[in-house]
Order: C-alpha cells, then sequence, then structure tokens
C-alpha cells in the first residue's frame, strides 16, 4: 500500500463516517421535523375545513384555536428546521390528504363526528411523538419544542375528547 492509497483509505474512512453521522441526524431529528410538520398541517388544514363545515358552534370553536395553536407551532418548528439547515415539509402526506378528502365529503352531524374522531386519534399521536422526542431527543431545541408543545397538545386531546363526549363516536 502506498501512500496515495493510504491517503484514499483514510478519506474515505472520514467521508463515510460524516455520511453516517449525516444519515443518523436526518434518521431522528428529520424524522421528527417531517411528523411535527406534517401532523401540525393536518390539524390546520383539518380545521380551516372544519370552521366551514361543521355544523357545531363548540366544533367551530375549537377548530378556529387549532388553525391558530398548530399555525404558531408550525411556524417555530419550521424557524428551527431552518436554523439546523433540516427541511420542513410544506405538504401532508398521503393518509391526511385521504383523511381530509373523507371529512369533505361529510356534513352536518357525521362531519362533526369524523372532524373529532380524527382530532382524537391526531393528538394522541402528536402526543406519542412529543413526548418520545423531549424524553429520548439529541437535539437540544428540538427537545425543547417538544416539551414546550407538549402541554399544548395534551390540552387539546382533552378537549377533543370532551367534544367526543358530545358530538358521539
Amino acid at each position: 500500500m502506498n501512500a496515495r492509497s493510504g491517503l484514499l483509505g483514510v478519506l474515505t474512512l472520514g467521508l463515510l463516517t460524516v455520511m453516517t453521522r449525516a444519515a443518523a441526524a436526518e434518521s431522528g431529528e428529520q424524522r421528527f421535523i417531517t411528523q411535527a410538520a406534517i401532523g401540525g398541517m393536518a390539524e390546520v388544514e383539518m380545521g380551516k375545513l372544519a370552521g366551514a363545515k361543521a355544523s357545531s358552534s363548540e366544533v367551530k370553536q375549537f377548530a378556529a384555536q387549532m388553525v391558530s395553536d398548530h399555525t404558531k407551532a408550525n411556524e417555530q418548528l419550521e424557524k428551527i428546521a431552518t436554523g439546523k439547515s433540516l427541511k420542513a415539509p410544506s405538504t401532508l402526506d398521503a393518509g391526511d390528504k385521504a383523511k381530509i378528502e373523507m371529512l369533505s365529503k361529510k356534513t352536518g352531524a357525521e362531519f362533526d363526528k369524523a372532524y373529532v374522531q380524527a382530532q382524537v386519534a391526531g393528538h394522541e399521536r402528536m402526543q406519542q411523538l412529543l413526548a418520545a422526542e423531549a424524553t429520548n431527543g439529541k437535539d437540544a431545541d428540538l427537545k425543547m419544542f417538544a416539551e414546550k408543545t407538549l402541554p399544548t397538545v395534551k390540552e387539546h386531546y382533552q378537549m377533543a375528547m370532551d367534544l367526543q363526549a358530545k358530538v358521539g363516536k
């Protein structure tokens, strides 16, 4: 092995180390940002739809709060992601698009029930995501975002559960 091939080996090893670290960061931080951003965008889009279609004034009020609170959280998450040269998605995933499509076809009390059910399920998933990041996250900013956002999401979940008791399952 000559000096040139030795140097090439060291450079290759160094590049692999950097790529492995980048992949590890993407698998953790990027995955959290993607999941949290998509969940937040779904809450905003469903909330806007509920603002237009809900028959219950309580559901409309809840929806307006979801739009407001999740828009703020989405903006904070986008700012954190941008500061870390990570990308927050700007479109919903196929599952959330399908949920919104399904909701858009419902009206009246049927819409209210389906919307509230989606809110209970969505906030349950978001609680799990935020709690996991708050407990196990490696990035201090994302961990702090999760810790700060979790109480609001828990409150939303309880509000959705209370609404579900009123509008039915």
